[in-house]
């Protein structure tokens, strides 16, 4: 329910009026307009709200002591420069590009007027993400670690997430659950990126129903149309957020595109002049809009839409190894069909000058577009591969790595050629000084490098050969330890390339020798690898001996995993009745790895204290 204590000026302009009760409401001193008055509509006109004098009482002193109040933590934020908050709040525009649901012109003229305009919860949070990033570049010395940041948002947000929401919480929620995932932290990422959406529905629900219809009028108020955009973009970054942790898991979204009626996103241009402009929602995007397809300005509904169909894509590719791998039979071929052609019909509603590699990425980064410009094809890249990985797996294959049936050759090709395009588009941007170091780029190159690392295997059907493959791998390698300096979920995909490289390298050097020589090295890889997001109910064998008595949670995961996967082996060494006629090596190396083994076991419990670095 609005308040219905508010000033005449956001009254008339239909917005809602925030205050703690005094004048002038915040959008007034923002606006440094004069004559703010609070009056309560349901009144008479222009009675300004007063508390009643409280009765003194006789059996209180006359001095009591002030209440015991909660102790507040000290804002880390009080030491630093307007100028290093705006060029922080520039980082954030440029390299989280999924998340880009502020109006800047009015903030920066915010920070640059008074700093304590700003909710210091959200700059916190903003900068627990872009302060890695300013170390080096910002000439203030006051500016701390990330972790500093954070930690003053997550005890703000613990305090305040509980009360009347507000966009500043709900955006502040989403860039602190950002933070997690990149700290390898998933289930504090999941639970905060949760409340930031059920906040943000909870405003778009409170906002008034004049506000929407006001939007799309010629004459309509351009600051009206700026903060119902900030709600809109905001519920949109909630959603891709909402599809990037739930990637493979089984559990149903908490979110489903086509059946949203929030309007999508507005252009860039539109969005920062509050130019009135027809709003699209999700039901209404086709081919083409309008026979004029989407550009870079519309950047954000098309990765949103993109990752729409990226999670379903996954989850499908994921359901699909899991039954080939039970011996269940489903007819998977319609369901592929079918979002082969909704990825293709997302493709087609973008312009050419979005899509990679038809365009260049220095044009891009020429407007300020590199970032968004990379996530784009970076979501259609992974699309395809795991699109193809699943048709891959799912074709006949010969014995032999390097000949196989027409419609293998095609989905390994493109697997290797997507594979290059992911890298690619990364190197291209990084020599434009315009590095994309995020957690889904570094998802991206940890699965291209499992591609790359198989080409090793299998060189002649990958462009360029066993040279060009080895490079790439190398590639796929450097990236993930410039990653590792800036996230610690990076580390988990490190360490597990590590192991998968001994692993293909043993293949490559033991072609044709027969399984005994892989089974161990498969089984022991097995073990450490996990699915992308996927939300099991096993848990680790705690009590599985070890020589030393004790064992770590890898070791604890292997035991299990292990233990499974050589019964498997065991039943189809003892019968001989695998599909394929035997031992797969080639459709076991390519059951990539996403994630560590932790990630299942934190959401297995429901407990923090299970999870690496909680505490």
């Amino acid at each position: 329910m609005r308040l219905s204590i508010s000033c005449d000026a956001c009254r008339q302009s239909k917005v809602k009026c925030v205050h703690e009760g005094e004048s002038p409401c915040r959008r007034c001193l923002r606006l440094s307009k004069t004559g703010c008055h609070l009056t309560d509509s349901r009144s008479s006109p222009r009675r300004i709200r007063s508390r009643p004098a409280p009765v003194p009482d006789p059996s209180i002193p006359s001095n009591p002591s002030p209440p015991t109040r909660t102790p507040q933590a000290e804002s880390p934020l009080s030491s630093l420069s307007a100028s290093t908050l705006i060029a922080a709040c520039d980082l954030y525009r440029k390299r989280f590009p999924v998340v880009n649901f502020l109006h800047y012109p009015s903030l920066i003229a915010d920070l640059a007027r008074d700093v304590a305009a700003v909710e210091p919860v959200f700059l916190a949070a903003l900068l627990s993400l872009c302060a890695r990033f300013m170390t080096v570049t910002t000439a203030d010395s006051n500016l701390a670690p990330s972790e500093t940041y954070a930690d003053y948002a997550r005890t703000q947000l613990a305090h305040r997430s509980f009360e009347s929401p507000s966009l500043p919480l709900a955006q502040s929620l989403v860039m602190i659950s950002l933070y997690e995932w990149g700290s390898g932290r998933p289930y504090r990422a999941w639970m905060y990126s949760g409340m930031a959406t059920y906040m943000i529905q909870s405003l778009l629900k409170s906002a008034d129903d004049h506000m929407e219809h006001a939007s799309n009028e010629p004459h309509s108020d351009a600051n009206a149309q700026i903060a119902y955009e900030q709600l809109v973009r905001t519920y949109w970054c909630c959603f891709t957020q909402d599809c990037e942790l739930s990637s493979g898991a089984r559990q149903h979204f908490a979110l489903s595109f086509r059946q949203i009626s929030v309007p999508l996103p507005m252009s860039d241009s539109d969005f920062n002049f509050g130019r009135a402009a027809r709003r699209l929602t999700p039901a209404e995007i086709q081919d083409t809009v309008g026979g004029v397809r989407l550009g870079i300005e519309h950047g954000l509904t098309i990765v949103t839409r993109g990752f729409d169909i990226f999670v379903r894509i996954l989850r499908f590719a994921n359901e699909s190894r899991r039954d080939r791998a039970s011996g269940a039979a489903r007819c998977t071929a319609a369901t592929w069909a079918a979002l082969k052609d909704e990825l293709d019909e997302w493709r087609n509603l973008q312009d050419t000058t979005v899509r990679y590699p038809e365009t260049s990425a220095p044009a891009h980064v020429a407007l300020g577009y590199g970032e968004l410009f990379a996530y784009i094809n970076l979501v259609y890249f992974m699309s395809i591969l795991f699109l193809y990985r699943d048709r891959f797996l799912a074709s006949p294959r010969h014995d032999s790595f390097d000949h196989g049936q027409p419609e293998t050759d095609e989905s390994i090709e493109c697997l290797f050629a997507t594979a290059q395009h992911i890298g690619a588009i990364l190197s291209s941007l990084e020599s434009c000084a315009t590095p994309v170091i995020t957690p889904y780029a570094g998802f991206s190159v940890f699965v291209a490098a499992h591609i790359n690392m198989y080409g090793t295997v299998s060189p002649l059907r990958y462009p360029g050969g066993l040279e060009r493959a080895e490079q790439e791998k190398k590639s796929n390698f450097e990236y993930l330890e410039r990653l590792c300096r800036f996230w610690d979920v990076g580390t988990s995909w490190w360490r597990t390339l590590q192991e998968a490289n001994k692993f293909y390298e043993s293949a490559r050097s033991q072609q044709g020798h027969g399984l005994e020589s892989h089974t161990s090295n498969h089984l022991t890889l097995a073990g450490t690898f996990d699915e992308y997001g996927d939300i099991r109910i096993s848990r680790p064998d705690h009590s599985a001996p070890t020589s030393q008595g004790r064992t770590t949670p890898v070791e604890q995961t292997t035991t299990t995993t292990t233990a499974a996967a050589r019964n498997r082996t065991n039943s189809i060494l003892d019968h001989g009745q695998e599909a394929s006629g035997g031992y797969d090596l080639e459709a076991e190396m390519m059951q990539w790895p996403f994630l560590d083994e932790n990630w299942s076991v934190g959401f297995a419990t429901g407990y923090e204290n299970t999870w690496p670095g909680l505490g």
